[in-house]
């Protein structure tokens, strides 16, 4: 932590300890202001890289705890998930058909198609500009890791990097988000061994988001959780999983904020 920032911090503790002193009677300000000298005191003992450290948890577990206070109000119904989806396109292969075809979304914001990859999404420019959204969810990965056009998740990443460039030149004031990659299961595997990298290239895929900048929804949490809602093929999905994957979404579009 900048030591400026910390004496600061340290500063704003001990003028707030005064204030609340005064607004609470003399005969607990005494009390009140060694309390917060001696707060003061303990955080100057300790090393400012370690107080950075206890703080940023503290916020990350805040944050975790907030997520889930929302996912649980999106699932209950108190939050239609499906209303926080506005002025966007949906784009995906076979797994992402899924939103329109159970009725979740219209199909007009959904472009998807058995069997698309990455390479799909530069084709299908045309009818994304005639929607012109502020948001691009994309949902790809299943096809791209057995199809054969990319050998590791180090090379899929590169050229999802460049349709990414693409897609956010042509629209710059567009929120762009890149779905993690939803593994595949048994039986499938018998259909592609490639599947069992789907991991290493969804990770490879975070990195390279992380990287230039693009939100990227992590799905691995509600995949495992959620597992028994894959259809027997092991790779499509039930209906009743695509609300919490909207969730999850929606989690990401608002953490950010």
């Amino acid at each position: 932590m900048n030591k400026k920032i910390y004496r600061n911090a340290a500063f704003s503790l001990a003028v707030f300890s005064l204030i609340f002193a005064g607004s609470c009677g003399r005969s607990s300000q005494p009390d009140v202001v060694r309390q917060g000298i001696a707060y003061i005191q303990q955080l100057e003992s300790q090393n400012p890289e370690d107080v950075e450290t206890v703080l940023a948890q503290q916020r990350q577990e805040r944050m975790q705890q907030e997520r889930e206070e929302r996912m649980e109000q999106m699932l209950s119904g108190e939050i239609d998930v499906w209303s926080l989806f506005t002025d966007f396109v949906l784009m995906g292969d076979s797994r992402a058909v899924g939103f329109s075809y159970y009725d979740y979304m219209s199909e007009n914001r959904v472009i998807a198609g058995g069997g698309w990859t990455i390479r799909d999404i530069i084709t299908n420019l045309p009818t994304v500009q005639a929607i012109n959204p502020t948001s691009i969810f994309l949902c790809f990965g299943l096809n791209d890791t057995s199809i054969g056009y990319w050998d590791t998740g180090e090379e899929y990443a590169a050229e999802y990097l460049d349709v990414l460039n693409t897609l956010q030149s042509t629209f710059p004031n567009a929120n762009i988000y890149v779905n993690s990659i939803l593994p595949a299961r048994d039986p499938a595997f018998e259909l592609s061994s490639k599947w069992y990298e789907i991991p290493d290239y969804s990770a490879a895929v975070e990195r390279m988001c992380e990287a230039n900048g693009y939100a990227f929804v992590n799905n691995d949490a509600i995949a495992e959780e959620y597992a028994y809602m894959y259809d027997p093929d092991g790779i499509h999905l039930q209906r009743e999983f695509y609300p919490y994957w909207a969730a999850n979404m929606m989690l990401t579009v608002y953490g950010e904020s």
